[in-house]
C-alpha cells in the first residue's frame, strides 16, 4: 500500500471516529435528565349513581425514570362529590414503573344530575436515585394537580302522588271499593317494568284475584302514570286512617332490578251497624191458622254512628206461609250501642206445613246528619220462625179446654171416692 492511500484510509478511520464521539452524547441519558412521574393510571369502579357512597380502587404509578419517595395523595371533594373518611392516602415509595393501589369512599351527592365529574386529587412526590458522584440523592417536593373522572348516571326514583277512592267515602264493610294511586319517576333515570302491589291485610283485601297488582310498565324521568286497585273493606273495621303498605319494584335500562316500599294512606268513615240481638213470637208457639201472631225483633246499633230514622222491615219469601199485617216498624234514632224493639204482626197461613222457615228481616237507617251523613243503609238479616203442628198446642175448638179440665175433676171425683170407701 502507497503512502498516499494509507493517508486517505487513516482520513476516513478519523473522520468516523470523530462522528461516533461527536453524537454519542445524543444517546446516552444524562443523569439530570431522568425524573419521576407520578400519576393515577385506572379507578374502578367509575359509574356512580346519585346518593351512592362506595369504594373506589385508585391505581397510583410512577411512569418516570426515577424512582419517588414521600407520595402524598390528597383528594379533594366538590359540590357534588366528597371523599368519606381518611382524605389523604401515603405511599412510602414507588419504584419506577410500578404501581400500587389505594382505596378511598367516595358518595355522590342525591340531588347531582347526570354527567362527568371529576375530583381533584393533589399529588407530591420526592425523586430518589443515585448519583456515581454523590450516592444517592433525594430531590426537592415535586407538586401535580391530578384528577379521578366519574360517571354519574341517574336511577329512578318512584314515589306516591294523589290518591282517589271512589267511593270517595269509604264505610266499613264497602266492597269493590277503586283506589286509583299515582306512581311517580322523580329520579334523573328512566324506569322500565315497574309494577306495585298493596300489601294487604285483614281489614283490606283483593276484591277479586290479581286487583292487589297494577302493572304501570314504563317510567321516564318526571312521569307519573295511574295504578289503580280494587279492594274489600272489613265489617268490622273501626273508623280511622289506616296505612296499606305498597311494594314497587322496578329495573332500570340497564336490567339493574330495584325496589321500593311506599304506603297509601285511607281514611275509613264511620258509619251505623246493625244486628238483631232478640226475637219471639207471641204466642210463643205458632201453627197452621193462627191469626194477629204478634212478631217481637229487637236491634242494636253496633256501628261506628248513631243511626237515624231506623225500621225493621219484612222481606218478602216465597215459601213462607205468613201474611203480614204489619211488615214493618220504625225503632227511631239509635246511638251506638242503643236497642230497641220492633213488633210485627202476620197471620200463618192454613195449609202452613210444621216446620221452621227463614225468615229475611231488613233494617233500614240514614247516617248521622249531624256529621253530614244522609246516605241510606240497609242491612240484611234472616231469623228462624217454626210452624208446630196443631196437635202440639191441642185442639183449637172453642170450649174444648174447659171440657177437658171437667173430665180430669171428674176422675179426680172418682178416685178420691174409691178410696174413702175402702178406709170405711
Amino acid at each position: 500500500m502507497d503512502n498516499k492511500t494509507l493517508l486517505k484510509s487513516l482520513c476516513v478511520l478519523g473522520m468516523v471516529f470523530f462522528l461516533v464521539f461527536s453524537l454519542l452524547p445524543l444517546f446516552i441519558p444524562q443523569a439530570d435528565a431522568a425524573f419521576a412521574s407520578v400519576t393515577i393510571t385506572d379507578a374502578r369502579p367509575t359509574e356512580l349513581h346519585p346518593g351512592d357512597t362506595k369504594e373506589v380502587t385508585v391505581t397510583v404509578k410512577n411512569n418516570g425514570g426515577r424512582d419517588a419517595k414521600d407520595i402524598r395523595l390528597a383528594f379533594q371533594g366538590t359540590d357534588n362529590l366528597s371523599v368519606i373518611g381518611p382524605t389523604v392516602a401515603q405511599i412510602n415509595t414507588l419504584i419506577s414503573w410500578q404501581s400500587k393501589e389505594v382505596v378511598i369512599t367516595v358518595h355522590v351527592k342525591e340531588e347531582a344530575q347526570n354527567g362527568i365529574y371529576s375530583l381533584p386529587v393533589a399529588c407530591s412526590w420526592r425523586d430518589f436515585y443515585l448519583d456515581p458522584a454523590k450516592g444517592y440523592v433525594t430531590t426537592n417536593k415535586t407538586k401535580e394537580q391530578l384528577g379521578i373522572s366519574f360517571n354519574v348516571i341517574g336511577v329512578g326514583v318512584l314515589n306516591i302522588g294523589d290518591i282517589t277512592t271512589d267511593p270517595a267515602d269509604i264505610k266499613p264493610g264497602d266492597d269493590n271499593v277503586k283506589l286509583t294511586v299515582d306512581i311517580e319517576n322523580s329520579g334523573e333515570a328512566a324506569a322500565k317494568d315497574v309494577e306495585a302491589k298493596l300489601l294487604c291485610n285483614a281489614e283490606f283485601k283483593p276484591a277479586w284475584s290479581g286487583t292487589d297488582r297494577s302493572y304501570i310498565g314504563r317510567l321516564n324521568s318526571g312521569d307519573s302514570k295511574e295504578a289503580t286497585f280494587y279492594v274489600d273493606v272489613s265489617d268490622n273495621i273501626e273508623s280511622n286512617t289506616y296505612t296499606i303498605p305498597m311494594r314497587i319494584r322496578y329495573k332500570d335500562t340497564r336490567g339493574g332490578e330495584y325496589e321500593a316500599m311506599r304506603s297509601v294512606e285511607i281514611l275509613v268513615e264511620p258509619k251505623p251497624e246493625f244486628e238483631i240481638v232478640s226475637y219471639y213470637t207471641a204466642p210463643e208457639t205458632i201453627s197452621a191458622g193462627d191469626k194477629a201472631v204478634k212478631l217481637h225483633v229487637k236491634v242494636r246499633n253496633t256501628g261506628s254512628e248513631k243511626a237515624e230514622s231506623a225500621s225493621v222491615r219484612i222481606t218478602g219469601e216465597a215459601d213462607v206461609p205468613f201474611d203480614y199485617e204489619v211488615k214493618s216498624d220504625s225503632v227511631g234514632n239509635l246511638k251506638v250501642g242503643e236497642e230497641r224493639e220492633a213488633i210485627l204482626e202476620f197471620d200463618v197461613k192454613k195449609k202452613a206445613s210444621p216446620k221452621v222457615y227463614p225468615q229475611g228481616i231488613e233494617i233500614r237507617c240514614t247516617g248521622d246528619r249531624d256529621l253530614g251523613d244522609d246516605k241510606v243503609y240497609l242491612f240484611d238479616e234472616q231469623i228462624q220462625l217454626e210452624v208446630s203442628s196443631s196437635s202440639s198446642r191441642g185442639f183449637s175448638v172453642p170450649g174444648f179446654g174447659f171440657l177437658i179440665s171437667l173430665i180430669a175433676l171428674f176422675v179426680v171425683f172418682v178416685l178420691f171416692s174409691r178410696r174413702k170407701r175402702k178406709g170405711v
